[in-house]
């Protein structure tokens, strides 16, 4: 049909030139032009080759002739079958001059296609068009064969899967979707001479035709009813939709923010660091901004940047590497040895004398193996090392900075991983030391950078720019629009301006895509329209823009496109060419058609091999549509390429490349590798403490295992699931989130074999252990009481492990019985495993051990430690020196500065709760972090520290809250309590005061140091002349259940309380002063 359609346009041109003469160029020109147009469209579809099955946003057309049935009764079959093929012959031509395609005729009716294979952006737009102007064709069709023939027709606009549909041996293209069950259902719906539209299509048009609303209508197939429109019109004059915009080698509208920038500037080179934050929308032009910054300054500043990507949120210091490596010049895919000696040479020069302190830290940053003493780093902890890393590229920062003012850009921070962002927040105070300017770019959303950068405007402020780009103004779009157009005629501008509405990179693709069709050429470093534009391909979406430009490629270049789009966002050519069916020069073809037009760019690295070349989509954007045009199922099977490819091309990197191996696999759904990959990426992320990626993986990883195990529930894959359920509820259970780790924990045990006795017990001792740090004492009981009842009764012949676990549960039981008080039963169980923990307990559980024994003693003295309590203390700290256990490592120290604050010894207090809430910050261990935090306030408090306590009491309560430890809210509140007093605010002190002891007293088990709150409360009464008020407070330190203070202060407290009965005020109120003053001697107050 189209060779035939071909021949007839050819004919009409021949018919129309010959008779120039006589109509004259202004009638021949146009219809010409016209024809022309559908001719190279015809031509265009027939050479290309079929193309393929694609996700599409489609409009669709559904027009039935109705009164040929009748007809039919009257005339002879050929009159009636020749006077429909007029109907065709008059309205497939309409379809066509709006560049729709015509999908198939369905007896007397006409199904087209607008947006498939070819897309518009004004697609729904012109099938209304073509839809009124077939009313039109009808009635001069009923004028010129005396016939009263009507039409009516369905409309609607959705996604579609598009491509060869059919059986093998006879497929046609077509769509099939929800959208094109809806649009045929309209049709049926619609009476003669009748037009109704969908709710996509409305959606996209009602900003051009005049509408008139029906009643919802209930169709067969959809569950509840639809909206729908009839068509009455176009609008005589269109109302202004949002276009999309931009051109990014331009810059309008940013003076006062490129100013702002320059400002930094300035204060860089005076010595002065600083942060700056550039947000807005997507495509508001963030990036342009800075680049357009960037010229010139690169000659006065070190300056380098580092992108984070879409999929590499949960990949451990992607962008802070991608920063680094910018700064080092060093290629992404370097080999080893080159990214090891340029890393030598970068701190020997910036750090001679530190080099052996620098270098060990940093080369895992960059994945490189150690030797001889730099291996030294292996045997760190992991929360160590992470601790090291972050030191160590704040020295290497300080060092560049320090020799030159820096600047480090951080581009599309809201995709940054959690790893990076924090050694962002590492990197945050060198800005007051030395000249670093840090520019962030990200989107305005909620997101973890924008919360960061809210955090660190807070903190930063003098030293912190805030610049959001906002859409341009009217004026400044149609300076930006003169910059580059030069049309004459005032509507067609003022329509380009409509549909820009402000977004530079809308406006940039609307550009593009016109200059692609032929609608606008450069002429004299400007372009220029070559035609009069009425109807244009704008979009109202980011995706039809996208996707037009898209569909104009050659198909070589669009698929190349496509597959390009599942490496990610950043593609390197090696591993291209194996999703690619065509030949290397091919490849190469299409490589330079998508950099021509402006899709990908190569990335500024240089490799010595062409075939390790990295191209970069030039918009996120772009590299999504594209990405999302495919089908699924074709996704997958190049993802299960690209994942294979990965391990053919780099086999010796399979452990770096875990985690982009398991997400292929992951999107491939072959599940087995997926599993493989993301749990061994859970574990090298869960090594470094880079807990939110590692949850992130076990999650990936344990969804992939549940199909497997769909699958095949082979004893492996069970165990496999269990491993990585444990390893999820771990890292629940030291991030402070003990009822998803409980859940997480339940479902590990439905994988467990049951002859697994020690797996068992494990998992409900660290059941019980949860339930324990929440106070759920008879739940932990219960629990540690079960794992130690199947323990028990598979011990036939007790090995290694099993004497293991056996002990670390009575641990967890010792401890469960000091956070109740009950010290005679915590001695009885470590005189009953006293001998066991000797022979056969590990490092580690004898470091617990003598802790548990400290604690026992700490409790038996009512919190008035001796020396022998101290002494087990300090020998716990001693003993976990070596032991692999951070976490313990972390409760040893912690122990020993509670006991020492107890004690008074407040330096010794200080330092180990110091060393503890840093260990406890860097393993991601929330609990004992807001205890250390709290403690630590009250050491300070007891030395007289009133700036410090109120830091650390502040931090403390946000922790607390968080983690729902109401103890810990209530001695937060007590401590701010002091705080206010000691600043004179003697009402705040009252009711901070106040909400402590109820807090404290509303638990199942109070807390049992109410003088934490009271003493600061009884200053306040004497301060304030409330005699009677400050002797019933002093009344509470006796209350049954309070730890006992020193001896000579409760001896003058009671002496105060005693002296209320004498007749003289002034007794009671002078007794009170003394105690007031001894508890002041004493550091409680």
């Amino acid at each position: 049909m189209s060779e035939s359609n071909a021949d007839k346009i050819k004919e009409s041109i021949a018919a129309l030139e010959a008779q120039r003469g006589t109509l004259g160029d202004s009638v021949v020109d146009p219809a010409v032009a016209a024809l022309r147009q559908q001719l190279a469209q015809l031509t265009n579809v027939t050479q290309k080759p079929a193309a393929e099955d694609e996700r599409k946003i489609v409009t669709i057309v559904f027009a039935d002739i109705s009164g040929l049935t009748a007809l039919s009764e009257k005339k002879d079959p050929e009159e009636v079958r020749a006077l429909m093929n007029t109907c065709f012959e008059s309205l497939v031509p309409v379809v066509q001059k709006y560049e729709g395609t015509i999908d198939k005729f369905i007896g007397d009716e006409i199904m087209a296609l607008f947006g498939a294979p070819i897309g518009h952006e004004d697609d729904p737009e012109r099938a209304l068009r073509a839809a009124l102007e077939m009313m039109k064709v009808i009635a001069e069709v009923n004028r010129a064969h005396g016939t009263e023939l009507e039409i009516h027709i369905g409309i609607n606009s959705g996604a579609v899967i598009a491509g060869q549909i059919g059986a093998k041996n006879r497929r046609d293209y077509s769509v099939i979707g929800d959208a094109v069950n809806l649009a045929a259902r309209l049709e049926d719906a619609s009476s003669s001479g009748e037009i109704l539209v969908g709710p996509g299509t409305y959606q996209r048009t009602a900003h051009l035709f005049d509408f008139e609303p029906i009643p919802p209508l209930t169709l067969k197939g959809k569950e509840a009813p639809v909206e729908v429109h009839r068509l009455i019109r176009a609008k005589a004059t269109a109302k202004s939709a949002r276009g999309i915009a931009g051109l990014p080698t331009q810059l309008v509208g940013r003076e006062s923010e490129l100013d702002r920038i320059r400002s930094a500037f300035k204060s860089l080179q005076e010595g002065r660091g600083s942060v700056c934050a550039v947000l807005g929308e997507a495509g508001v032009g963030k990036s342009r901004l800075v680049a357009e910054a960037r010229d010139g300054a690169r000659e006065k500043f070190d300056w380098a940047e580092g992108r984070a990507l879409s999929y590499t949120v949960g990949m451990s210091y992607w962008l802070s590497r991608a920063v680094l490596c910018d700064l080092l010049g060093i290629e992404s895919d370097a080999e080893p040895k080159a990214v090891a000696a340029r890393l030598r040479r970068a701190i020997e020069q910036e750090l001679p004398k530190t080099f052996d302190e620098v270098y060990p830290y940093l080369a895992p940053l960059f994945e490189l193996l150690l030797e001889g003493i730099q291996e030294r780093v292996r045997f760190l902890s992991t929360e160590a090392l992470q601790a090291r890393i972050l030191q160590a590229v704040q020295e290497y920062i300080h060092a560049r900075a320090k020799r030159h003012p820096l600047v480090l850009v951080w581009e599309d921070m809201h995709w940054s991983d959690p790893s990076s962002l924090e050694v962002f927040q590492n990197l945050l105070p060198l800005i007051n030391k030395v000249p670093l300017l840090l520019i962030c770019i990200a989107r305005s959303d909620e997101n973890p950078a924008t919360e960061l950068l809210n955090r660190t405007e807070t903190k930063f402020r003098e030293n912190f720019q805030r610049i959001e780009l906002s859409l341009l103004t009217r004026e400044q779009s149609r300076s930006l629009f003169e910059q580059f157009l030069k049309i004459d005629n005032q509507e067609t501008r003022t329509l380009i301006l409509d549909r820009a509405e402000g977004n530079p990179f809308f406006l940039e693709e609307l550009i593009r895509s016109l200059r692609d069709s032929g609608v606008l050429r450069i002429e004299q470093s400007h372009l220029v329209a070559t035609r009069e534009i009425k109807a244009i391909d704008v979009p109202d979406t980011v995706q039809a823009t996208v996707m037009t430009r898209i569909d104009r490629l050659a198909p070589s270049s669009k698929s190349t496109l496509q597959r390009a789009s599942v490496i990610g966002r950043i593609f390197q050519e090696r591993i291209l060419v194996r999703l690619q069916k065509e030949d290397g020069a091919k490849l190469a073809d299409s490589l330079d058609e998508l950099q021509r037009r402006e899709f990908v760019r190569l990335t500024e690295e240089t490799p010595t091999d062409d075939r390790d070349r990295k191209y970069l989509f030039r918009h996120a954007i772009i590299y999504e549509v594209a990405y999302n045009s495919m089908l699924l199922a074709r996704r997958k099977d190049l993802h299960k390429i690209v994942a294979e490819t990965l391990e053919q091309l780099f086999p010796d990197r399979r452990q770096d490349l875990c985690a982009t191996i398991g997400f292929h696999f992951e999107r491939a759904e072959a599940h087995e590798q997926a599993a493989s990959y993301l749990g061994r990426a859970a574990e090298r992320a869960k090594a470094t403490f880079a807990n939110a990626e590692a949850i992130g993986f076990y999650e990936s990883a344990i969804r992939a295992t549940e199909h497997l195990l769909l699958a095949n529930d082979a004893p492996e894959h069970q165990h496999g699931a269990f491993q990585l359920n444990e390893g999820l509820g771990d890292l629940f259970t030291l991030i402070g989130e003990q009822e998803k780790a409980r859940a997480i924990f339940q479902r590990a045990l439905d994988f467990l074999s049951k002859i697994d006795i020690v797996g068992r017990a494990r998992i409900y001792r660290k059941i019980g252990f949860g339930h324990s740090l929440q106070r759920h004492f008879a739940a932990s009981e219960e629990a540690l009481a079960k794992a130690d009842r199947i323990l028990d009764q598979g011990a036939t012949e007790p090995d290694t492990a099993w004497w293991n676990e056996k002990l670390q549960i009575q641990l967890e039981r010792m401890q469960l019985f000091y956070w109740q008080g009950m010290v005679p039963e915590m001695q009885q169980l470590a005189e009953n495993y006293r001998v066991a923990i000797e022979r056969n307990g590990s490092a580690t559980q004898q470091a617990r051990f003598l802790k548990q024994l400290a604690l026992a003693l700490l409790m038996e003295s009512r919190f008035r430690p001796t020396a022998e309590c101290v002494e087990l203390a300090r020998r716990a700290v001693g003993a976990s020196e070596g032991i692999p256990d951070l976490w313990e490592r972390c409760y040893v120290r912690f122990t020993l500065g509670l006991i020492q604050l107890f004690r008074c010894d407040l330096d010794e207090a200080v330092a180990a709760l110091s060393a503890a809430l840093e260990l406890a910050q860097r393993i991601g261990e929330r609990i004992l972090e807001s205890r250390s935090l709290t403690y630590l306030a009250l050491a300070h408090r007891r030395r007289g520290n009133v700036d410090q306590a109120r830091i650390l009491a502040d931090r403390a309560a946000e922790l607390a809250t968080k983690l729902a430890m109401t103890e810990y809210i209530a001695m937060s509140k007590a401590n701010l309590a002091w705080v206010a007093w000691k600043q004179s605010r003697l009402d705040d002190c009252d009711l901070l005061g106040k909400e402590a002891l109820e807090l404290w007293h509303a638990m199942a088990n109070p807390y049992s140091m109410d003088w934490i709150a009271l003493w600061p409360m009884i200053g306040s009464a004497l301060a304030k002349q409330k005699i009677a008020q400050a002797v019933e407070l002093a009344k509470g330190l006796f209350r049954d259940g309070q730890h006992p203070i020193e001896e000579e202060v409760m001896s003058e407290t009671r002496n105060a309380i005693d002296s209320e009965t004498q007749p003289d005020p002034a007794v009671s109120e002078s007794q009170l002063w003394t105690a007031f003053q001894t508890a002041e001697r004493f550091r409680y107050v």
